[in-house]
């Protein structure tokens, strides 16, 4: 049984490696036709990659030629606008010192003012001070005024109730003399 078993054994491990020769050629081939293919598709790369390079050659001396056209073209309108802008600067310098002797004037207009206006805001100022002075002055003379006044006016009022008094005593009595005169002139008169 060994023997069948080392025979079959054999006979697998032979069906083994024929197959395994086959798929090895197989593989072989298959690799040979890969790198062949691949061989193609790099020249025909190469010869794309040629072409294109030859395209992107000339395509780029057109542009050169374009852009050294364009750049003169830019170069003159840059110096035209050059040109426009240095005018447009002196005219911007003339007005800036026109402006700036302007302002120098105005400065010293404005300090003078200011001068002038330091000097009335400390004479008016002075005068405030006076007037502070002066109103209160007149308010404690008033207040003084009003105390004495008003002590003058209570000793007057009470004068003046007493001579009220005194006239109302006076002129009830004034009353009863006369009544007695009358009386008197009465009783007289009736005797004669």
């Amino acid at each position: 049984m060994r023997t069948d078993y080392t025979d079959q054994l054999n006979i697998i491990e032979n069906n083994f490696n024929i197959e395994r020769q086959k798929i090895l050629k197989r593989n072989s081939e298959e690799i040979a036709k890969l790198f062949a293919d691949h061989k193609l598709l790099e020249n025909n790369f190469m010869m794309e990659r040629q072409k294109k390079n030859d395209e992107y050659t000339d395509e780029l001396e057109k542009l050169k030629t374009q852009d050294a056209n364009d750049q003169a073209e830019q170069k003159i309108k840059l110096e035209k606008e050059m040109q426009i802008l240095q005018k447009c600067m002196e005219d911007m310098k003339a007005v800036f010192r026109l402006n700036e002797e302007k302002l120098e004037f105005n400065h010293k207009v404005l300090t003078e003012r200011e001068t002038v206006n330091t000097s009335t805001i400390k004479s008016l100022k002075r005068k405030q001070r006076h007037y502070r002075d002066v109103l209160k002055t007149v308010k404690d003379k008033y207040e003084a005024l009003t105390v004495s006044k008003a002590k003058e006016n209570k000793i007057l009022t009470k004068d003046y109730k007493k001579y009220t008094r005194e006239f109302l005593l006076l002129q009830k009595k004034l009353e009863r003399f006369e009544k007695a005169d009358k009386q008197r002139f009465n009783e007289v008169w009736s005797m004669n």
